[in-house]
């Protein structure tokens, strides 16, 4: 086999590793607003539900493990509840990205917390 035939195939065979690695991965992530979420609850609740907002003032409170605040958009308001680490900078005021499970119209069960905007931080 020639040395350019040989290349060839590998450059193919990686690029069909690439393909069959990315299989199934959701490139469509995306964040919506809270008033977006509450327009439409009806088609998130109990689904997977990724929320960017700021915590409204005077709503965080913490304790040993759980963090509760209110989400805002300054339309619109939801309850979010999440049990885990907490990122440093979390505060009133502070701008929040959550992701977890919309429990209700008025309440997201979050499993995930980045401050700012995520894709600033490459999860989005």
């Amino acid at each position: 086999m020639r040395k350019k035939d040989k290349i060839t195939m590998s450059v193919v065979a990686i690029v069909l590793v690439a393909i069959v690695g990315m299989w199934g991965l959701d490139f469509q992530s995306e964040y919506y607003t809270v008033s977006q979420i509450k327009n439409n609850a009806s088609e998130y609740i109990g689904q997977p539900v990724e929320i960017t907002g700021d915590v409204k003032q005077d709503t965080l409170k913490i304790d040993t493990e759980d963090t509760y605040f209110v989400l805002t958009d300054g339309v619109y308001d939801i309850e979010v509840f999440y049990h885990g680490e907490r990122p440093q900078a979390l505060a009133n005021g502070a701008q929040v990205s959550v992701r977890g499970i919309l429990v209700s119209a008025d309440r997201v069960d979050a499993n995930f917390l980045v401050m700012g905007c995520p894709s600033k931080y490459g999860f989005d």
